[in-house]
């Protein structure tokens, strides 16, 4: 009842409320969403969902022979409710440095912004006697350091990776787009997840120019919609990361965790 009877009319109400009340959010609002809107349609057209390489076994066994993914083997979880991805992702984490899922807090709602999802995991964490520390990527930097910063912290066992993105920018409208409360949540709706692991690419694959450039990074969505694990290509995510969250006019992020 809430989320298809309330949420519905709250949206479009508080989208209305902005626009009258806050001048910066006015101004950004209409030339963002024409960009989100373009991206997002895009998605619709091409969504990862329907690409060879999303959820290929071949792929998947390379994945989970991987240290990086190793680690959540037997520590993920599904969010239990809508809105309660910031917090699965967050015992998914913590679950793979060796900490208690008993002892961690049950998953609520609420992690909505990565600046606040870093604060709230630290200290989680030490509940349990455990020093973490957090770097905030956002997604308004190059590829390049994007990508470098994803290779860098999947190869240090002591890292984890948490993602802020626009999944819809990778799977596109999967509701009738003209109704405004479905537009205005998959424009504005971000979604965190944990990243399992990069698989690199050679130059002789041919099925993509630039596939080097162009790693294939695995998300372990903590929607059980789509299935768990599924792999995009480097240069989506980045999109779907870069992808600007219109109720704070910032670009969306991954999180660096590591374990002291």
């Amino acid at each position: 009842m809430l989320f298809y009877g309330v949420v519905p009319v709250l949206v479009p109400l508080f989208a209305t409320y902005k626009l009258i009340t806050d001048k910066v959010f006015r101004q950004s609002f209409f030339p963002t969403s024409k960009n989100l809107y373009t991206l997002v349609s895009s998605a619709t057209v091409e969504p990862i969902s329907k690409e060879w390489y999303y959820q290929d076994v071949t792929l998947l066994k390379k994945l989970w022979k991987l240290s990086s993914a190793k680690a959540y083997i037997d520590n993920v979880e599904y969010q239990t409710r809508e809105g309660y991805c910031g917090s699965a992702t967050q015992r998914c984490i913590l679950r793979s440095f060796g900490l208690s899922g008993e002892k961690l807090p049950p998953q609520k709602q609420g992690e909505t912004k990565p600046w606040s999802w870093c604060e709230h995991v630290t200290q989680m964490a030490k509940v349990q006697n455990v020093e973490l520390s957090t770097t905030i990527i956002s997604g308004d930097v190059g590829y390049d350091e994007f990508l470098l910063e994803l290779r860098k912290g999947l190869a240090n066992e002591n890292v984890r990776i948490a993602c802020n993105f626009l999944r819809s920018a990778l799977m596109g409208f999967e509701r009738i787009r003209y109704i405004p409360f479905h537009m205005l949540m998959h424009l504005m709706s971000g979604h965190f997840s944990p990243i399992l692991g990069l698989l690199e690419r050679g130059e002789d694959d041919d099925r993509e120019e630039g596939a080097s450039d162009n790693p294939f990074v695995a998300i372990f969505d903590t929607n059980h919609k789509y299935g768990g694990c599924y792999l995009v290509p480097a240069r989506r995510l980045y999109q779907a990361v870069r992808a600007v969250d219109l109720s704070a006019n910032t670009h969306r992020a991954i999180i660096l965790v590591e374990k002291k």
